[in-house]
């Protein structure tokens, strides 16, 4: 497994000049975990809102980066953030009231059985929380993800990641089924196809002695292929894995 949509380096010689060198000079300099998307990697310089622009001036609309939050270079973000660098950049092991505030904000949009607010870095640090809170909880140690998913670069979730490629060890703990699939399965029989996958996983782990204990998904499935419909159909696989006595994610 490795992911889908990678550059290939075969492809070279449809790039410009100076992005074969700065490519070469990426590849020099930084580890082989980073990928570039696309045969042809986009050189992209600048944003603003949804929209991303290239070298060469060419428009993108940005459908993939956290766009749908508050969109790249948010006035009222930039403002804050400067000010704010300007006053205090540090951590929560010192007494704020802001990281307090925000936090009680936050819990005020939420199901009351959501009681506390852990703050994290990046998405494989959340992933990795989770799946220790899961571990912990549950006193199991399986996860079931799908063939082609990301979910971060740490030790523990590194493994649930399968389109970092094979030479990331994954252990029987770990175990893959098929993400939805748009192209060869109608619509209305995802979530049942879903749910049964998920059901056969966790009999098959069973039987080598494991208990399950998380099933994580991308919800829209983005790195095995955006599928973001219909809603609701992960609803039955949901219900599934909270029988089983595992947590989802």
């Amino acid at each position: 497994m490795t992911m889908i949509n990678a550059y290939d380096s075969a492809q070279a010689e449809a790039l410009s000049p100076d992005d074969r060198a700065l490519i070469d000079r990426r590849a020099k300099a930084l580890g082989p975990a980073y990928r570039l998307f696309y045969d042809q990697p986009l050189h992209i310089e600048r944003s603003e809102g949804v929209w991303l622009w290239d070298k060469d001036g060419r428009k993108y609309l940005d459908a993939y980066n956290n766009v749908a939050s508050v969109g790249h270079c948010h006035p009222r973000v930039v403002e804050a953030i400067t000010q704010q660098l300007g006053v205090l950049n540090t951590h929560t092991r010192y007494l704020h009231e802001n990281v307090v505030t925000y936090a009680e904000r936050l819990l005020a949009t939420m199901p009351d059985a959501l009681g506390h607010v852990m703050f994290t870095c990046t998405g494989s640090e959340a992933n990795d929380i989770a799946l220790r809170i899961a571990r912990s909880y549950t006193r199991r140690e399986g996860v079931i993800v799908t063939r082609l998913a990301y979910h971060g670069l740490t030790e523990a979730v590194a493994e649930l990641s399968p389109s970092l490629g094979d030479f990331t060890p994954r252990r029987p703990r770990i175990r893959l089924i098929d993400a939805p699939d748009t192209l060869r399965i109608p619509e209305a029989q995802q979530g049942a196809k879903l749910a049964a996958d998920l059901a056969q996983a966790i009999a098959e782990i069973r039987a080598d002695g494991i208990e399950p204990a998380a099933f994580i998904v991308d919800t829209i499935f983005s790195s095995d292929g955006l599928h973001p419909d219909p809603a609701g159909f992960l609803q039955p696989a949901v219900d599934l894995i909270r029988a089983e006595g595992a947590f989802h994610r």
